[in-house]
């Protein structure tokens, strides 16, 4: 299942990457967030969520990276909130679908989450205002600030590589399942 799952990151990533944003967006919401994406899919706004798309900055961090961006400079957050604002409005996006929509158009610079690592990733669990996925990113940014990702067997960004980190961690069935 995993194999298919990173091909759809890869597929997902060289739409976008070709210019047809909208079907690599919709194609990842419909795999990486089935859960809510397919309850709302018949009544999903596509021609509001396109808009919306356009009106996100991600042109602010394209040569940006996840290890040396200020998340408390001003200019930064604004961003990352009204981003993350425009895209977690829509059903079958929301929380988890916002930072996933984020990370896959501006890949070298968000960390993706889910519910279970949200609640389960820090000492204070994280709420699912876009206040709070700022202070998720500044968390990971300050944890993983000297990790080096030596074992990864491919070649992924940082966000990523957290992302794969926090997966098998935190959002892993199996691993929730020992640590209950």
């Amino acid at each position: 299942m995993e194999e298919v799952r990173d091909k759809v990151y890869e597929w997902s990533l060289e739409l976008i990457n070709e210019g047809k944003i909208l079907q690599g967006l919709i194609l990842m919401l419909s795999t990486w967030n089935f859960n809510r994406f397919r309850r709302y899919m018949t009544q999903f706004k596509l021609d509001e969520f396109e808009e919306a798309l356009k009106e996100c900055d991600f042109s602010y961090f394209k040569d940006k990276t996840f290890e040396i961006i200020d998340f408390d400079s001003p200019a930064v957050k604004e961003r990352v909130i009204d981003i993350y604002q425009r895209l977690s409005i829509f059903k079958g996006v929301e929380f988890t679908g916002a930072s996933k929509v984020m990370h896959f158009m501006s890949p070298n610079m968000f960390v993706m989450w889910d519910t279970e690592i949200r609640k389960r990733c820090d000492n204070k669990p994280f709420g699912t205002s876009a206040e709070e996925y700022l202070r998720f990113n500044k968390k990971m940014q300050e944890k993983f600030k000297n990790e080096e990702f030596t074992d990864l067997d491919r070649n992924v960004t940082v966000a990523r590589a957290i992302d794969l980190y926090n997966m098998e961690k935190y959002s892993n069935s199996k691993l929730y399942k020992k640590s209950v």
